[in-house]
């Protein structure tokens, strides 16, 4: 069997979902994970697939045949894995938004060595202002030799506006 990591971003459209999960199920494949969303009129995603690698070449050709869809398909590597869904942490950051919070966000997260396993943001109004807030969840795996004070404090320095919540266990 081989693991694959398919990307993909196309003009949205009804029915995109369906179409590759067809051509993963009519090549014998497995859909193992998948990570989507409509951004900026385009939707993209990632989705990581497990297939026979005989089908691989056959598979390949299929998905580049999907009407305004750019794809790359990468090797990926199996899944078992060490991590424990208790292992990790669950973050939530709310701030006031601006140029630079996510590069300043995942600074603070490698401050502490930090590894993200999934990173989500938004913008939203805020209720009573309506200045824009940016909000990230994240779900990181903390070495043992950082603490999760640190890790909040790291978080919290970037500015008084920023909150930050941590839970263990996803």
């Amino acid at each position: 069997m081989k693991n694959v990591v398919v990307t993909f971003v196309g003009k949205d459209k009804a029915g995109l979902v369906d179409q590759l999960a067809q051509v993963i199920v009519d090549h014998h494949g497995n859909w193992l994970g998948s990570s989507m969303s409509h951004l900026a009129g385009q939707f993209a995603g990632i989705v990581q697939v497990e297939l026979p690698e005989l089908e691989l070449a056959k598979f390949s050709l299929e998905l580049g045949q999907i009407d305004d869809l750019n794809i790359t398909i990468q090797e990926g590597h199996p899944t078992s894995s060490d991590i424990e869904p208790q292992d990790l942490l669950s973050i939530s950051i709310v701030g006031n938004d601006r140029k630079g919070i996510i590069q300043e966000v995942t600074k603070a997260l490698h401050s502490v060595d930090a590894n993200i396993e999934q990173l989500g943001s938004q913008l939203e109004s805020a209720p009573n202002t309506g200045q824009l807030l940016f909000r990230a969840n994240v779900t990181a795996l903390l070495p043992e030799h950082s603490s999760i004070e640190e890790l909040t404090d790291a978080i919290e320095n970037l500015g008084d506006d920023v909150m930050v919540d941590v839970e263990y266990g996803c």
